[in-house]
């Protein structure tokens, strides 16, 4: 695109194809280094997750949910149950409390969630 300029609604429009195919590539990369944690190449998983993140960044485009709920935000590993992260699910009154410890850095996430009324 050398020499083109955009103005108004082609300029937004083309915003948006590049966030798309920003989430697109970086549920890609993920997928890969998910791959590559089962077969154990750790250091090739840990830069496919970084340039997942580095393409979000450039599109400014949000992070999926995969990527905030399911890597390690210390080691930039996936995290995987019984893999590379344990997950214990712990309950009171009023909410139930899922905590996820990775398991190469020993980093702690918990996510708060309301029970069920009803039961």
């Amino acid at each position: 695109m050398t020499g083109v300029i955009l103005f108004g609604k082609g300029l937004e429009q083309l915003r948006k194809v590049v966030k798309d195919l920003a989430i697109q590539r970086s549920y890609l990369l993920f997928n890969y280094a998910v791959d590559r944690v089962k077969k154990g190449d750790l250091n090739l998983a840990r830069r496919y997750i970084r340039l997942g993140l580095k393409l979000l960044r450039k599109a400014n485009a949000s992070k999926p949910y995969v990527y905030r709920r399911y890597v390690c935000k210390n080691c930039y590993i996936p995290l995987i149950p019984g893999l590379t992260a344990r997950v214990r699910i712990k309950s009171n009154k009023k909410q139930i409390i899922t905590t996820t410890t990775c398991l190469m850095c020993g980093w702690v996430s918990r996510k708060p969630c309301e029970k069920r009324k009803g039961r």
